[in-house]
């Protein structure tokens, strides 16, 4: 049976639906001739002609179970048949779904003709009425669109079709989420490939219509889970993608920010937040007054904390914007007014810096200091002689620790915008104009720290905190003022309290990377007086475990290990010695050494462990810490373990736990060695352990084994200076 018999008996029987039998048939027709799906369109349009509406939904429904499958069989006459085919039955609204759901497979192939898809487009935008479809059609249609932008968008710019025009109609009235978001992301998509000058307005319009938008949360089932920070964030970038769109959003923008409330508000600050920079200094600058007073306001009186963060990061934007004007000379004069008029308040506002205004006022200035150079020089020249007037080291802690903040918050600021000692490839020409108050500012949190009342812990703890800020400074201290802040901060290191010790430390951590060699001369010999040693009594300190902590963490650079090294090998000595007093005769006094050993396993423990993960942090940065651990560590450690493990008489207190954690030492080494010295260790140890030669091994580290010395991990000439 022919394909012609086949359709007229389906055509006139009273199926409504496709027989499977009968598509089948069709798509092998369609499929195996070159004009098989063109002669399907021939047949169709007989049977559409003569008739009624349940025959031509027949036709198109047949049609579009044909086409889909048969995608990879499509040519561009095919393609140009069905779309006339198509085209032409675009009146009945009852068919135009399927009609839709058909020209969205021909936009879907990788051959259809620009002619085509112009088209298609011309179709969708003259004889469709998007508004009356179903929510899935009228997804589909800027799904089409949507395709028509990615790869035909110079095409379709050249042709005559009005492209924009059609596209704000088919948007317009659109109120489904699902496709808002498609929606909105084509007109980012238009803007960024077309010229809308001539549409500019329009386009405006039917996207700020929806602003500020909000909608019913989806169900949980939902499988896009769109929400409304989905959509709001959409809307937005929309709005911030030409600066076409300030001259109309900016006063509408405005005029939102100043007559609601709760998250509309919020919604108006954030989307002025991301035009701002978009739309430039020249449309911000006649509305930045009022900007700014609204902001301000909202800063000064609400009290929710995320408002007035978003107002502040809205600040910050603006006053960045307008920065870049200042290098345009027609506009310079007046943006430095702008910039002026807000800071002027808030310097007023500091005069009396415990009041909750005046905090206020730090949190703008530092908005406004971080956003661009020339805010922050008029921020610093205006506000810091003011500070500095301002501190007293009698006045009542709450005021002192006010200016602090105060003080502190423009530190931030600076960093922000100049750099901080932890950013990665992050440089800029500007200095920070703080420099000009580097010594008042010193001299500030210096004074407080030290002078303060020792009970009033929150003010040095505001102390520290200001302090560290100026460390993470980029290029902001040098020599002597590191030393310094070197020596102030390990004072605090041994404080009754902990957080103050926690926040000197964590400071530390920071120079002991920038400025190695003073942390290792000025804190490291405060640390090593907490731990015993053979000059101290023979009680050991409760402070050790924090000194041993400090260690740790300052210690992992190999700038630092190397001079640290030394002092705490001598201290394990120390702490795995065996307990009892040693007569010595040092420049004719009678002296004795007093030894640990067993009885204080704990602290000999930990030392240990210290020395281990030292080892393990710094030997991975440097080549030359892994030579240190070969010549000196290494050495050290075997030198006194062998001895203690034939049972030597005075030697070293050994146990599971600190064998476990010097053989990790001899791993560590091992691992990261060249494969020759590699070798040269396994021939020394099968020389040791399995030949039993011992002759090279001294049992009292006081005997100087220098000749016949044939082991190179019993190098004792260098191991011996360990404990000079």
């Amino acid at each position: 049976m022919d394909i012609a018999q086949l359709l007229k008996d389906w055509f006139e029987s009273e199926k409504a639906e496709v027989d499977p039998s009968l598509l089948a048939y069709v798509l092998l027709y369609s499929t195996k001739n070159v004009t098989g799906l063109t002669e399907l369109t021939s047949h169709l349009a007989s049977y559409w002609k003569e008739g009624d509406l349940s025959r031509r939904t027949k036709c198109i429904e047949l049609l579009a179970q044909v086409v889909t499958p048969s995608q990879s069989y499509l040519d561009s006459p095919t393609n140009n048949a069905i779309i006339q085919f198509v085209g032409e039955r675009l009146s009945n609204s009852v068919l135009v779904p399927r009609c839709i759901d058909i020209y969205l497979v021909l936009m879907s192939t990788n051959i259809i003709s620009t002619t085509d898809v112009i088209q298609i487009c011309n179709a969708l935008f003259s004889n469709i009425k998007v508004k009356k479809l179903p929510q899935q059609s009228r997804y589909k249609i800027l799904s089409i669109l949507g395709k028509a932008l990615e790869k035909y968008s110079s095409e379709i710019q050249r042709s005559k079709i009005n492209f924009i025009g059609g596209f704000i109609n088919c948007m317009d009235g659109e109120k489904d989420p699902r496709n808002l978001m498609l929606a909105f992301e084509l007109v980012r998509s238009i803007i960024d490939r077309f010229d809308i000058s001539r549409h500019i307005e329009d386009l405006f319009d039917v996207v700020f219509c929806y602003f500020p938008i909000s909608f019913a949360a989806p169900p949980a089932n939902d499988p896009l889970s769109i929400t409304t920070e989905d959509l709001k964030d959409s809307l937005r970038r929309c709005l911030a993608s030409t600066p076409y769109f300030a001259y109309y959003a900016t006063p509408l923008l405005i005029e939102k920010l100043m007559t609601t409330t709760g998250s509309a508000k919020k919604d108006a600050m954030e989307t002025i937040s991301l035009c701002t920079p978009a739309y430039g200094a020249h449309a911000i600058l006649p509305h930045a007054q009022e900007l700014f007073d609204a902001l301000v306001r909202e800063v000064y009186q609400c009290a929710e904390s995320t408002m007035v963060d978003v107002a502040l990061e809205t600040i910050h934007n603006v006053v960045a914007t307008l920065g870049t004007g200042i290098s345009i000379a027609n506009i310079r004069d007046p943006v430095e007014k702008a910039i002026d008029s807000l800071l002027q308040h808030c310097v007023q506002e500091l005069k009396e810096p415990e009041l909750k205004n005046a905090r206020s006022a730090a949190y703008i200035l530092r908005a406004a200091a971080s956003a661009s150079d020339p805010a922050c020089t008029s921020v610093t020249h205006t506000a810091l002689p003011i500070i500095y007037q301002q501190y007293k080291s009698t006045d009542p802690s709450i005021r002192q620790k006010a200016i602090l903040d105060i003080l502190t918050e423009l530190l931030l600021a600076s960093k922000q915008l100049y750099g901080s000692v932890e950013d990665v490839g992050y440089d800029r020409d500007f200095q920070t104009p703080l420099l000009m108050y580097k010594q008042q500012i010193i001299q500030i949190f210096i004074l407080s720290l030290n002078e303060s009342d020792p009970a009033d812990l929150i003010l040095r703890q505001t102390s520290l905190k200001g302090i560290h800020e100026m460390v993470l400074m980029k290029q902001f201290l040098k020599g002597e003022e590191v030393n310094l802040v070197i020596n102030h901060l390990t004072s605090q290191l041994m404080a009754d309290d902990k957080q103050l010790g926690q926040q000197a430390l964590t400071t530390l951590g920071v120079i002991t990377k920038l400025y190695p060699t003073p942390l290792a001369q000025l804190t490291f010999p405060v640390l090593l007086k907490e731990l015993p040693c053979s000059e101290n009594a023979m009680t050991i300190p409760t402070t050790y475990r924090y000194a041993l902590d400090a260690i740790q963490l300052l210690a992992v650079t190999p700038a630092v290990f190397k001079i640290i090294v030394n002092p705490l090998l001598k201290k394990l000595d120390y702490a795995c010695g065996t307990i009892g007093k040693k007569e010595a005769l040092v420049n004719s006094v009678k002296t004795y050494t007093i030894y640990l050993g067993k009885e204080n396993t704990i602290y000999a423990h930990e030392v240990a462990s210290t020395i281990l993960h030292i080892y393990k942090e710094a030997s991975t940065k440097e080549p030359e810490v892994l030579t240190i651990g070969q010549k000196v560590l290494l050495p050290s450690l075997l030198l006194k373990c062998i001895p203690a493990a034939m049972g030597v008489p005075g030697s070293w207190y050994l146990d599971d736990s600190l064998i476990e954690t010097f053989a990790m030492v001899v791993a560590i080494t091992t691992r990261l060695s060249s494969p020759s010295d590699q070798q040269l260790s396994v021939n020394d140890a099968f020389k040791l352990f399995v030949d039993r030669e011992f002759s090279n091994v001294p049992f009292s580290f006081d005997q100087q084994y220098i000749q016949n010395n044939t082991l190179g991990i019993f190098d004792t000439n260098k191991a011996s200076r360990v404990y000079d």
